[in-house]
């Protein structure tokens, strides 16, 4: 993944990454856009969902620093030439990241072609990153989607973390937080491993109940059995 969000940085245009709730999505783009130069980059986060053409557009200005004209037409105009003007002149390249894409309207699709297309200049001058649910890729094999299609650089389906990603995650936020003693036995992180089903966000569900519950029982250590009471606890809700 890393190695093709790397290769979409150096070439720039769309990338498509899709997986089902609870993969990673959002954890691994927030990963990327953190180790991004925000002297070279500039990016924005638009959590779209169901807005409109105008919405849409509205957001985009907003993110780019300038004021929305009334009319769509003066508002595309506005965005290409600020995203021109940012990676021409100012040798900042624009990063869009938009989450929850299954929810866009096709209209948005359509736009997106036109917004990326610098008329004779075939060089990209921003980066776009679509992410939603696998009905995404779905969704757009569908014809109309045909010269969107065309303009995406990568696509990429999350699976879920292996175990072995698993440990490292767990390790990395445990030494984010000050932590630096092993405070879960491998057993147990292998328990909760199977339990979150590589689902980045179970996982974390499971941890934090399993802290909450041997702090509760003045655990040293957080072992099987306080998973066992954890996994329950998430499974109800």
């Amino acid at each position: 993944m890393n190695v093709r969000l790397k290769y979409l940085t150096n070439v720039l245009g769309i990338g498509l990454i899709t997986g089902r709730p609870g993969a990673g999505k959002t954890v691994i783009l927030r990963e990327y856009a953190q180790r991004l130069n925000p002297n070279q980059y500039r990016v924005s986060y638009l959590p779209l969902s169901t807005v409109s053409v105008s919405d849409f557009y509205n957001q985009l200005a907003v993110s780019l620093g300038i004021e929305p004209a009334f009319r769509k037409s003066a508002k595309f105009r506005q965005i290409q030439e600020r995203i021109s003007e940012l990676h021409d002149v100012e040798h900042i390249t624009p990063v869009f990241i938009l989450d929850e894409a299954q929810y866009l309207s096709g209209l948005i699709y359509n736009e997106l072609v036109l917004l990326t297309n610098f008329g004779m200049d075939a060089e990209n001058k921003c980066l776009i990153i679509l992410a939603g649910l696998p009905q995404l890729t779905q969704l757009l094999q569908r014809p109309q989607f045909e010269a969107f299609r065309q303009r995406i650089t990568i696509k990429y389906q999350v699976v879920g973390m292996e175990y072995a990603e698993s440990q490292q995650y767990v390790k990395e936020k445990f030494s984010s937080a000050g932590v630096l003693d092993d405070i879960i036995t491998d057993e147990a992180l292998k328990n909760m491993f199977t339990n979150s089903g590589g689902s980045i966000r179970r996982l974390d569900q499971m941890i934090t109940k399993s802290l909450i519950i041997g702090a509760q029982q003045e655990k040293r250590l957080i072992d099987n059995e306080v998973v066992y009471q954890a996994n329950a606890e998430v499974a109800l809700g």
